[in-house]
C-alpha cells in the first residue's frame, strides 16, 4: 500500500481551455492583447516566473497564485468548460480499491477546491485536499507534499504531476515522480500519455 499524491490542473482535470479563458478575460479588461493557450500554460508552469508582470503586465505582484485576486473569473470559467482527463474516475476506484493513501497537492488557492472537485464527483476519493494558502507554500516548495507525508499512513510516497514545478517539487521531496504528457505518444521514462501506462507504473508499488 501507498501514498499517491496528485497535482490537479493538467493532471486530473483538463483545465487548461478555462485557464486562457480567465487569463484572456483578465487582459481583456487590462486592455492586454490575447495569450495563446500554450503561452499562458508555459508561463504558469514554468518556475520563477513573474505571473503578474507575464500575465496581466502588473508590476509586485505578490499573490502565491496567477488566481488570486481573479478567482470570480476562473471560477467562471472552469464550471464552463473543466473536464476530468479520461480513465481518472477509473483509477481512482482502482487505488481506493488498493487501500491507497490518496491526496491532492496543487499550486490552486486553497479555497477554490472544494467547488472545482465537487462539480467532478472526485472529493470522496480523497483523503487530504491542499491547495495554497496562508501559511502554506507553492510548488517547486516541497512543504505540500512534506505536510502530506507527516499525516500519510503508509512509508511510500508518489507524487504526480504535469508541470517542471511539480518536477522539481518531487525531487525536492526526495519522493518518485510520475508526469502527465495527456493523449501523447512517444514518451520518455517515468511518462504517461493514458490512464493504464500510469496505473502499469504504480502497480511496481502495489
Amino acid at each position: 500500500m501507498i501514498n499517491v499524491f496528485f497535482d490537479m490542473d493538467g493532471t486530473l482535470i483538463d483545465s487548461a481551455n478555462a485557464i486562457s479563458c480567465a487569463v484572456n478575460e483578465i487582459r481583456a479588461e487590462l486592455n492586454l492583447s490575447t495569450l495563446t493557450k500554450e503561452e499562458i500554460i508555459n508561463i504558469i508552469n514554468t518556475p520563477n516566473v513573474d505571473w503578474g508582470k507575464k500575465l496581466y503586465n502588473i508590476d509586485n505582484f505578490h499573490h502565491s497564485s496567477f488566481k488570486d485576486g481573479f478567482e470570480k473569473y476562473f471560477i467562471k470559467h472552469y464550471e464552463q468548460s473543466v473536464i476530468l482527463f479520461e480513465g481518472v474516475i477509473d483509477l481512482l476506484k482502482f487505488l481506493k480499491s488498493k487501500n491507497c493513501f490518496l491526496a491532492i497537492a496543487t499550486n490552486a488557492p486553497q479555497s477554490s477546491l472544494t467547488n472545482i472537485l465537487k462539480k467532478h464527483g472526485i472529493i470522496p476519493y480523497f483523503d487530504k485536499i491542499l491547495g495554497v494558502s496562508i501559511g502554506i507554500e507553492p510548488k517547486p516548495n516541497p512543504q505540500m507534499l512534506h505536510l502530506l507525508m507527516d499525516e500519510a499512513p503508509y512509508q511510500t510516497s508518489i507524487f504526480i504531476g504535469d508541470s517542471q514545478k511539480d518536477k522539481e517539487c518531487a525531487k525536492n521531496a526526495k519522493i518518485p515522480y510520475y508526469h502527465a504528457k495527456w493523449y501523447q505518444k512517444n514518451l520518455k521514462e517515468n511518462e504517461f500519455g493514458d490512464v493504464q501506462t500510469l496505473k502499469e507504473y504504480l502497480l511496481k508499488y502495489l
